[in-house]
């Protein structure tokens, strides 16, 4: 259900394809300047584009996965399916889409003839798997503790709460906390097995951190079961209270 409805919302389609065509488009000027002697954008910038692709997504995918359902989410909480079977759900959804942009930005540069070689695109999905493990775990929580009613039919975002902006400006640095670490392993042991050890020991942090985090946002979807639904309800759109 949750890929069908992504895949027809006017707001989700429009951020999912700013990922593969705009992402692509700021950050040549950085490639291309330094062309002729390859520095860090160029050298990485199919990561650097999927990491700003990640972060595109992360406002329809990941910090606020019941804004779409709205008032309809009540159902998560009848249905003879466990909550965290619900979470998981929409996260493998979250990630589904995740790799579907990665390898389009991927099928776009190898159509515009950029340098693009295994380990560049081993290290691009590796990076975008490892920042939605983190994304998801910290939206798990965040859709739990400050959900809010998202129309899909709307294609620009009318503005989020001051305490949403908050989270999210919190969110970002821990989430791409492990790509940071990994260029750094790289840079200072000279050598990609570094890079991809670092990304290894992050992932495996990730994994703990989101069980820690699911089974704190189950169990606060319980508790505030009746704010989450009030709060779906409210705001223009096709489902409402």
């Amino acid at each position: 259900k949750e890929i069908r409805f992504l895949a027809r919302a006017p707001r989700f389609r429009l951020v999912f394809t700013m990922g593969f065509t705009f992402g692509l488009v700021i950050w040549l000027p950085l490639a291309f300047r330094h062309a002729e002697s390859p520095g860090f954008t160029t050298r990485n910038y199919l990561t650097l584009v999927s990491g700003y692709a990640v972060l595109l997504l992360g406002d329809v995918c990941f910090w606020n996965i019941f804004g779409f359902d709205r008032s309809a989410a009540q159902a998560f909480w009848a249905m003879p399916v466990r909550f965290e079977t619900v979470l998981a759900a929409k996260n493998i959804a979250a990630l589904f889409f995740v790799l579907l942009e990665v390898t389009l930005i991927l099928l776009v540069c190898g159509a515009l003839r950029m340098p693009v070689d295994a380990s560049r695109v081993l290290e691009a999905y590796a990076i975008a798997v490892v920042v939605s493990l983190y994304l998801a775990s910290l939206g798990n929580m965040t859709s739990t503790s400050a959900p809010r009613a998202l129309n899909p039919a709307k294609s620009m975002r009318s503005g989020s709460p001051g305490r949403m902006q908050v989270i999210v400006f919190l969110i970002y640095p821990v989430a791409f906390a492990p790509a940071v670490l990994a260029f750094g392993a790289r840079y200072a042991f000279r050598g990609e097995w570094a890079f991809f050890a670092a990304l290894a020991v992050s992932a495996g942090v990730g994994v703990a951190m989101y069980w820690v985090a699911m089974e704190s946002a189950v169990a606060r979807a319980f508790r505030d079961r009746e704010r989450i639904i009030t709060a779906l309800s409210e705001g223009e759109g096709i489902i409402q209270a």
